[in-house]
């Protein structure tokens, strides 16, 4: 390996050092100093070069990180109601309750400065790019929902350099937009006057990268054929468009009727690079348009000066550039695909292009980023597409040779001629083409693998590193038996006569994963928001996979209230469950549960379980909650439900003392009697509730109740999923909280 790629891959290492820290050095720039000194004079080896590079890469990316997290929102301003003024920026997105939107160059009205937020204004006025608001606005710091095998929202906030969230309360417009300002979001207006239908609004992802143009229904089929790249402004899309420009005016250059005095790539590598650079620029700049635009310029500028460098050296070069601009990029899933896919790319492809037909290496292309990029899906715990590799057999051909061109000059056109005929073919092409793709999905199945753990997880990327290689064929056998540990992952279950029990972070809502030695039980599924963002299927699933749950023997609804049915059917269809039980199964629309039946108990695995209702008369619905009792060898867990202080009294003559308890109706004050209380005899009590519940769960008058009776209290909203072990020999302790079991310096 050559000696350049060798300090790439050093500075490379010290960029990326930082991101496994849960907190930051504050060694101060003294000390870098001086490491930097000792250094200096062993650079005179290739070695002292790799420290180095390593070196310098490590210091950037820590006064970098350091820059960032000051930008945050002060302490003393979460969860407080501010008058401020700033400029809306990128394109805001009408949701179905509102709008959500950047704001930039934030200042109070007593002129403190603050960071760049993300704001939903329900019900608000329209917002466009570019202009400028004096709005009042609930702020919040960048905080998320924290549970195993999930999206790490708090790093997505971090990695766009977000330092607050917030819910706007009411504003107005100071001043309009500036032409300049405005102009990506005035395109997609103009051209969405030619694309009415919501259909034909699809071809907008592709023309200015509004995602909004594609249906939650879209989404879900895009993922389940493993083509979601295609339908927006990808990677792909800027490197073919500027080897088009570059190729078309070449030949441009070679029709002209008069001789072109200087070397035609000073022409076409300049304008190839501009036509890019606007794509990229129509995208919005995520990181796979960073990395083909940062390719494309180092190749183009190379041919210019007649410099020969390696594929390898390139995408090495492109990938610290892109993390040298923002040392958080690695944080996104999208930065790791995409320079993992162009990787797998260059090895499983080189030096075998001169010698094959055309269909050889376009198979070959599609079995590499298959086989090469399931590990990388794993750890990120996204799920992967069964068919994706023949599905983009076709879609890649389809989008980037047809539609992708067609949307292009259709676009040029309607804005030059105001004839949108071209438009309307790129808009039907691409219809057709989500038809093709929505017959797919229906026989391409998603397939969720849980995390094998760190050892099995790099035996598996070697294996399907192998697999790749030239000679391939001679390894194979060794190459899936290392694959084995990616395939075949399970997690550690409980032991006969013990329960695990999880409680997973869903902010104001309740889902509880009881699991025994060869049985699993899930208690509730969470929310399904107003805005369409649906718990059960964007943290209840995920985390499900993540714990090693293959198939529910039980889903047990509580009752029927959104914060705890909302994710039913998302989590019923990726785990259709043995038995679902519902304490009001009239409310489960769809889905068909059998009612809650008082005193039902059976046994797992040396674990008893226990159903009971209060059945008192026209109760509400909190009151009919299926309450779910649960003892292994000695020690036990009550799920309460929403019951209030009459149902506790009514259940106290059926309920034993319980280690754990799950705090009734996230602890609100109609809940928790202290008859409850003194009967159940908690070490534990868990208070499922969001972080600033809007509700003010759990009340404080209840908070204290518990610790007068010498309860501990774990609030999710703080710490996270936690998860408990009982029927092991001693007193019953968290097993671990997960917002301090996986933390990062970035989470707050």
């Amino acid at each position: 390996m050559s000696e350049h790629r060798l300090l790439l891959i050093a500075l490379l290492a010290g960029l990326l050092l930082p991101l496994g820290f849960s907190s930051l050095p504050t060694v101060s720039w003294w000390g870098w100093l001086v490491l930097l000194l000792v250094l200096l004079p062993a650079s005179r080896r290739p070695l002292g070069r790799m420290l180095l590079a390593c070196a310098l890469g490590l210091i950037w990316s820590l006064a970098w990180h350091q820059g960032q997290l000051s930008e945050q929102l002060p302490q003393q301003l979460d969860n407080q109601v501010l008058e401020l003024e700033g400029t809306v920026t990128a394109l805001p997105e009408q949701t179905e309750t509102g709008w959500r939107f950047m704001l930039q160059d934030v200042h109070s009205l007593d002129g403190q400065r603050l960071p760049l937020m993300r704001l939903h204004w329900w019900g608000g006025d329209a917002i466009r790019a570019g202009e400028r608001w004096q709005l009042s606005v609930r702020l919040r710091a960048p905080r998320g929902m924290r549970n195993p095998g999930t999206f790490d929202y708090e790093a997505w906030l971090y990695a766009q350099h977000i330092g607050a969230v917030g819910s706007v309360r009411g504003g107005h417009r100071l001043a309009a937009a500036p032409a300049l300002g405005q102009w990506r979001d005035r395109l997609q207006q103009h051209l969405g006057t030619s694309l009415a239908s919501a259909d034909n609004r699809r071809l907008l992802a592709l023309l200015v990268g509004d995602r909004q143009a594609l249906s939650d229904a879209d989404w879900d089929v895009l993922q389940r054929t493993g083509t979601s790249h295609l339908l927006v402004i990808s990677g792909l899309h800027v490197g073919m468009l500027a080897l088009a420009f570059f190729l078309l005016v070449q030949q441009l250059v070679r029709w002209l009727p008069w001789h072109w005095p200087w070397p035609q790539l000073w022409l076409s590598a300049p304008l190839a690079l501009c036509a890019a650079a606007s794509y990229a620029l129509l995208a919005g700049m995520a990181v796979p348009v960073q990395r083909a635009l940062l390719m494309c310029a180092a190749a183009l500028l190379l041919k210019l000066w007649r410099r020969a460098i390696g594929p390898v050296t390139l995408w090495l070069l492109a990938m610290c550039m892109v993390v040298l601009a923002n040392p958080a990029a690695p944080l996104r899933a999208g930065f790791w695909l995409s320079f993992i896919a162009v990787g797998l790319l260059i090895l499983g492809m080189g030096g075998r292009l001169h010698n094959r037909g055309l269909w050889w290496r376009w198979g070959r292309a599609q079995w590499v980023a298959f086989i090469g990029l399931w590990p990388w899906l794993v750890l990120w715990g996204m799920p992967a597409s069964g068919a994706s590799m023949l599905i983009n057999l076709v879609a890649i051909p389809w989008i980037s040779l047809l539609v992708v061109p067609l949307a292009l000059l259709g676009s040029l056109l309607q804005l030059v001629t105001g004839l949108d005929q071209l438009l309307l073919l790129a808009a039907s092409s691409l219809n057709l083409f989500m038809g093709f793709l929505s017959w797919a999905a229906g026989w391409s199945p998603l397939i969720y693998l849980p995390f094998p753990g760190w050892w099995g997880w790099c035996l598996a990327l070697v294996g399907s590193l192998m697999l790749l290689l030239p000679g391939a064929a001679t390894v194979r056998p060794l190459a899936l038996f290392c694959l084995l540990p990616l395939l075949l992952a399970e997690q550690p279950r409980p032991a006969q006569g013990q329960l695990r029990v999880v409680v997973l972070d869903v902010g104001q809502g309740l889902s509880v994963l009881l699991q025994t030695a060869e049985h699993d039980l899930l208690y509730d599924a969470g929310a399904r928001l107003a805005s369409g963002f649906d718990l059960g299927e964007a943290v209840v699933v995920p985390s499900l996979s993540a714990l090693g749950v293959e198939k529910l023997d039980v889903l047990l609804i509580s009752h029927g209230d959104n914060d705890h049915a909302g994710g039913a059917f998302s989590v019923s269809r990726m785990f259709p469950a043995g038995r679902l039980i519902a304490g009001e199964p009239e409310r489960l629309l769809g889905l068909s549960a059998e009612p809650c039946q008082h005193g039902e108990r059976w046994q797992w695995d040396g674990v008893e379980f226990q159903l009971l209702r209060a059945r008192l008369p026209a109760a509400p619905a909190n009151g009919q909650s299926c309450v779910l009792q649960v003892t292994a060898s000695g020690q036990a867990v009550l799920l309460p439900g929403d019951i209030r202080q009459i149902e506790e009294y009514a259940l106290l003559s059926a309920l034993s003392p319980a280690e754990v308890l799950l705090a009734p109706h996230h602890g609100s004050r109609s809940s928790s009697s202290y008859a409850f209380i003194r009967r159940l005899n908690p070490d534990w009590v868990v208070f499922s509730a969001g972080y600033h519940s809007p509700y003010g769960h759990p009340h404080p008058q209840v908070v204290q109740r518990y610790r007068e009776l010498g309860s501990n209290a774990i609030y999710t909203g703080q710490s996270g999923a936690v998860g408990f072990m009982l029927g092991r020999p001693g007193q019953v302790r968290p097993e671990w909280r997960w917002r301090e079991a996986a933390r990062r310096f970035w989470h707050q």
